[in-house]
């Protein structure tokens, strides 16, 4: 969606963090995952949205067909279990089947009074803390949160939910999500960055760098043609270097090579 991409998701979030630090206020921050998202959208409860939602009958229909009538079964060694009509998930790979999650998502936000950050399957819950308040406040919002999966029978990855407390200042206080303590971490990687608890790039300018290097290698490995291209080029003659065309420049290079006892160019 144009001005909806990971970048502007990412810069308008941590653009609201990082002023808040900078005046010396604490910020936490919940990153939520879904327990495989795509997999485990109720197809009833999302039809029950689409028409709330104002969509027209036929496009209803349309959708319902598309999802219904599939079916399962695991292998394992050879043994097949039973067919299992399948009653969750939108399929992965098609068009609409990312527009469909984000239809069914769509009301996840409402009634929340922190700072709600939601991507595809990825959700980040962030505020200010300055007092108790605040902190019953955040912890409110999860509990929305944690009854909104109930209900439209969703579930959080709690081992992959974790708190990131942000600045000097920050008591760390616990949270919980349906009854679990979340665990606290001081790295996360959001959206394809890595993210620490003091918003520094260090790690994220690292890795980059780690896998640019390993690019490089694997690049310097296979290539063993760049020096030796350049003095291949310089000893060709004028006729075939000044050819007028493609085709004439195959050619004499062709019959120049033929005449050269050069390793790898024999024809």
């Amino acid at each position: 969606m144009k001005h909806r991409s990971c970048q502007t998701n990412l810069i308008t979030f941590y653009e609201e963090v990082s002023r808040s630090i900078d005046q010396g206020v604490a910020v936490d921050v919940i990153y939520l995952h879904f327990a495989k998202a795509f997999d485990t959208v109720p197809h009833k409860r999302l039809l029950f949205k689409l028409r709330k939602i104002g969509l027209d009958e036929n496009t209803c229909s349309w959708i319902e067909n598309w999802l219904k009538d599939r079916v399962q079964r695991v292998v394992i060694n050879g043994t097949f279990s039973r067919w299992t009509p399948v009653v969750s998930g939108v399929p992965q790979g098609s068009v609409i089947g990312p527009i469909l999650f984000n239809l069914f998502i769509n009301d996840l936000e409402i009634g929340i009074e922190s700072h709600v950050s939601v991507f595809a399957d990825d959700t980040k819950l962030g505020k200010v803390i300055q007092c108790e308040q605040d902190v019953t406040s955040l912890q409110r919002d999860l509990d929305k949160l944690g009854d909104w999966a109930l209900k439209w029978q969703m579930r959080f990855n709690l081992d992959r939910c974790k708190v990131m407390h942000f600045g000097l200042k920050n008591t760390q206080v616990i949270y919980t999500l349906n009854g679990t303590e979340l665990g606290k971490s001081k790295q996360e990687k959001d959206l394809g960055i890595i993210i620490d608890f003091k918003l520094s790039n260090n790690v994220q300018c690292q890795t980059a760098a780690a896998k640019a290097s390993k690019v490089l290698a694997c690049i310097k490995r296979g290539v063993h043609f760049t020096v030796r291209t350049i003095k291949l080029w310089n000893s060709l003659p004028v006729e075939v270097v000044g050819s007028e065309s493609v085709q004439t420049f195959k050619k004499r290079l062709d019959d120049f090579l033929q005449t050269q006892n050069i390793k790898g160019y024999n024809i």
